[in-house]
């Protein structure tokens, strides 16, 4: 798939784009995409205007017209409805549009300059199917990490602006002693507006020996004694102890502190030099006041091929014993046997799933004859089936690219080699990436 530099002539609306179906002609593709994104759309093209196309987003383009150049885009069909819109706004005419929107368009139609997005980055494919797997991935949300992880509010805010009360919601968690995981459930679903409340009065800061100078939190107080306090506002509002419904008054939030039992209340008269909390360096914390983080395992270092905790629950008993075995056999010292167990566990896996849900692990040759479907037939049929029940498709694109790819630990003929082949030895990092791999089939096949 080579990188191409495109110009808005040569981009042409994609009449099966899945956000606005099948279209007759580029008139009527243009009448569903204003119809289905009216406003949305003024507000991508004022975005064009103003600061040009994203340049980490690229058009993935498949070419439909060789002479003239032109190109429909998989992916980026709405900045292309924008682009085309942008430069000539007469093809507004003849289309229904809400008369702000096209009041909006042709306003910034006339200080729209192509020089600003030309030339326009692409990546150009040789058909739909080479492209779905990335047009997929894009708009399937986080899909398990595999595709575009949102922000959570607080890294959202941690992004916009390091306000006092996103520095103080830090400092606790990095030093006030807390698990990772009761740090990960804060950072997921905390209130900052709670904490911001808190950390914003004139009274409050006072209490806890801070200030604020020029939009950073500080304070004359040692590590140990301002994390005290922070530590128990973080906590309780994590615990939902308290929310900003009971800060409606400074006089409630004066109330709260002050029952602050002796160990979570810090003491004004141990004052050092003041600095800001970001400056408090590490070694300043005593080990009595934030016990260190248990170092997870590095989960790339396990002895077996087959991740501890991993969530399959295999049902049929001659394929649990074979699963058993994968699960207990040591990869520096049975590399060739765990490679031929894999391969039986993936192909019995597949054949289970199938025989279970009304598919067929052979079929009637012309000749009469009963042969049995090769594996990769096979794991079609049962993707074909997850992905019917409503499981996406990219779920299973390693396994299946990796079937197929010469050099993939997971390469049919490869797995052949290791049985056949005196000269074809797997490898741990191999036998480790194949199990990787496949690992989201067997999730599915034994949930």
């Amino acid at each position: 798939m080579p990188e191409i530099d495109l110009k808005v002539e040569h981009l042409v609306l994609d009449n099966d784009n899945p956000r606005i179906t099948h279209a007759a002609g580029q008139q009527e593709a243009f009448q569903k995409v204003v119809r289905d994104q009216k406003m949305k759309l003024v507000r991508l093209a004022e975005s064009i205007v103003e600061h040009g196309l994203s340049p980490i987003e690229r058009l993935m383009v498949l070419e439909v017209s060789a002479k003239p150049k032109r190109y429909i885009a998989l992916e980026g069909n709405r900045r292309v409805a924008a682009l085309k819109l942008l430069v000539n706004p007469a093809a507004m005419t003849g289309l229904e549009m809400p008369e702000g929107v096209q009041r909006s368009m042709e306003r910034l139609a006339g200080i729209f300059h192509k020089s600003k997005v030309e030339p326009i980055a692409g990546y150009e494919v040789g058909s739909r199917e080479e492209g779905r797997y990335w047009i997929e991935l894009r708009h399937n949300g986080e899909d398990d990490g595999r595709g575009i992880v949102g922000w959570k509010p607080i890294v959202a805010a941690r992004f916009r602006k390091r306000e006092p009360a996103i520095q103080a919601l830090d400092l606790a968690i990095e030093h006030g002693g807390f698990s990772e995981g009761e740090a990960e459930a804060i950072r997921s679903k905390f209130s900052l507006t709670t904490l911001r409340r808190l950390v914003e009065s004139e009274e409050i800061r006072a209490m806890l020996g801070l200030t604020v100078k020029d939009g950073q939190l500080s304070t004359t107080l040692p590590a140990n004694e301002i994390i005290k306090p922070l530590k128990k506002m973080v906590r309780d509002i994590a615990d939902k102890k308290v929310n900003s419904r009971s800060f409606n008054k400074t006089e409630q939030m004066v109330n709260y502190v002050r029952g602050f039992a002796k160990a979570d209340s810090p003491d004004l008269t141990k004052k050092i030099a003041e600095r800001a909390l970001e400056g408090i360096q590490k070694s300043e914390f005593t080990k009595t006041s934030a016990k260190p983080a248990r170092r997870k395992p590095d989960p790339s270092d396990r002895r077996e091929v087959v991740p501890k905790g991993c969530p399959i629950h295999v049902a049929d008993n001659r394929i649990a014993e074979i699963y058993k075995e994968l699960r207990t056999l040591k990869l520096d010292d049975a590399q060739n046997a765990i490679a031929v167990l894999l391969r039986v566990f993936l192909e019995l896996s597949v054949d289970h799933f199938l025989e279970s849900n009304g598919g067929s692990v052979s079929f009637k040759a012309p000749n009469g004859q009963t042969k049995f479907k090769s594996l990769d037939k096979k794991l079609a049929e049962v993707v074909a089936d997850l992905v019917s029940k409503g499981v996406p498709q990219a779920h299973f694109a390693t396994i299946i690219r990796s079937l197929n790819v010469p050099t993939s630990p997971m390469n049919i003929d490869l797995f052949h080699r290791y049985i056949h082949d005196r000269f074809a030895t797997p490898s741990t990092p191999e036998l480790k990436a194949a199990w990787e791999h496949a690992q989201p089939l067997f999730e599915k096949i034994w949930p």
